[in-house]
This record gives C-alpha cells, structure tokens and sequence, in this order.
C-alpha cells in the first residue's frame, strides 16, 4: 500500500485527514506532520522517521506539502532526492487526497503523483455567477 504524508505549516494535514475520514470512513495510510515551530532539521528527522517506520513500509510515499518553496517543500525535496520511491506534490488540498486513497493502489507512484497534482488542480474553481 502506498502512503501519504500531509507535511503542513499548523494543523491543516490532520484537518484533512479528518474529513477524509467523514467523506470515505478511512484513514489507513495517511498521515499528518505539522512544522509548527521546528528547525529543517527537526523537519528532515520527523519526516524520515516517519517515512520509515517499520510499520510505514510501503510501495511509494507521496509527501503533499502545503506550500512549494517553503520549509515543508524544501525538506521534501530533500529527502525525496534520496529516495526513489518517494513523490513530492505541493498544493495540498482535500480533492487531491481524496485522490490519493481512490487511486493509490491502480497508480504507479511517479504516475500517482502526477495524477494527484492534476486533480488538485482541477478541485479549483471560481463561481461564475
């Protein structure tokens, strides 16, 4: 199974985790890392403990970071470079997890991420009233 990582600025990834759960009734595989107040170093640790925790092994892990050129993307990219299996998209939003449960196990992970940034995207519209 693969996973992903909400690495967020405050509690917006456990915020989303959460209606994922209301809307689907699951969460398996998701997980939530806030950087409030934490060094990149302390960042880069969290993150890579995280992504390999016995328990978190995985056929790929998609890092959905708030913010490209922030903190969150800037250690994703990082770690991401050392590890092939790992995918970073930035713009996290709830239609791209939404996404991300519906599609990980039909999806080669590179194929997944590309699929997840599309459909974040497109969950982005302007009322033309």
């Amino acid at each position: 199974m693969k996973h992903a990582v909400l690495l967020t600025h405050g509690p917006i990834g456990d915020a989303i985790i959460e209606a994922v759960k209301g809307i689907m009734g699951i969460e398996d595989g998701l997980h939530a890392l806030s950087v409030t107040n934490m060094s990149v170093a302390e960042i880069t640790q969290r993150l890579l403990s995280l992504i390999n925790a016995p328990e978190e092994k995985s056929d790929g892990v998609v890092i959905l970071a708030s913010l490209k050129g922030g903190s969150c993307w800037n250690v994703a990219v990082s770690v991401a470079k050392d590890h092939p299996h790992i995918q970073v998209v930035s713009g996290l939003n709830l239609p791209m997890v939404l996404t991300f449960m519906t599609k990980r196990e039909s999806h080669a992970i590179d194929e997944l991420a590309t699929t997840l940034e599309k459909d974040g995207v497109r969950g982005i519209s302007k009322f033309e009233g």
